[in-house]
């Protein structure tokens, strides 16, 4: 029996979502995932079972550079408001480079209902974990204060996956850092009557 390389695993992967993101999931045939990595379909099959098992190998490896990606980043970040702006471009830029991804996410969470893994959770515990640590580090150095964390951290996040998904294209320069800004400050300012208003009372 021929032993099993990391790389020719890793090339068939980059194949397979390479194709993913080019066509809808019904249309990609193992045999057309085998031309991509140039390799066998009898090559192929050793590796993997078939196309669910392959994109749920690709999931499970997107979540856990999301996880890598986020930590990093943030790691680099001297106060909190510049590490959500750090977490916002992270998960912006990853998801550009993968629009692919939302889609097969989708379907892992409509199989996890069948009794399959889903491998997309790593990302989303560690991904939520991660906010709410900066929303806690921010209240113990003074920095800001968020009143219901898990909610904001929901928005936050939910108001991300939005603007991946439906925002424009190019993005806008600075885009994560006006998301953080109107996330922290708030996305509307009180027009100029109503400012009057506050002050008198």
């Amino acid at each position: 029996m021929r032993t099993k390389t990391p790389f020719l695993r890793e090339k068939m992967l980059e194949a397979a979502g390479k194709l993913f993101g080019s066509k809808r999931f019904h249309e990609v045939r193992m045999e057309d995932i085998a031309a991509e990595a140039a390799v066998s379909k009898g090559t192929l099959y050793r590796y993997f079972q078939d196309k669910e098992e392959m994109f749920l190998a690709i999931l499970a490896r997107a979540s856990h550079e999301l996880v890598l990606e986020l930590r990093a980043r943030v790691a680099e970040a001297n106060t909190s408001r510049e590490r959500l702006i750090a977490v916002a471009d992270a998960i912006i830029t990853f998801f550009d480079r993968r629009p692919h991804l939302f889609d097969l996410i989708q379907r892992a969470e409509l199989a996890q209902g069948q009794g399959r893994a889903f491998p997309w959770q790593e990302a989303r515990d560690k991904g939520m974990r991660i906010v709410l640590d900066i929303f806690a580090a921010a209240r113990q150095a003074g920095e800001f204060t968020v009143s219901q964390p898990e909610t904001a951290m929901l928005m936050l996040l939910g108001g991300l996956r939005a603007v991946v998904r439906a925002g424009v294209q190019p993005r806008p320069q600075g885009l994560a850092r006006d998301i953080v800004d109107g996330f922290l400050i708030g996305a509307a300012a009180p027009t100029r009557k109503r400012s009057q208003k506050l002050a008198r009372v």
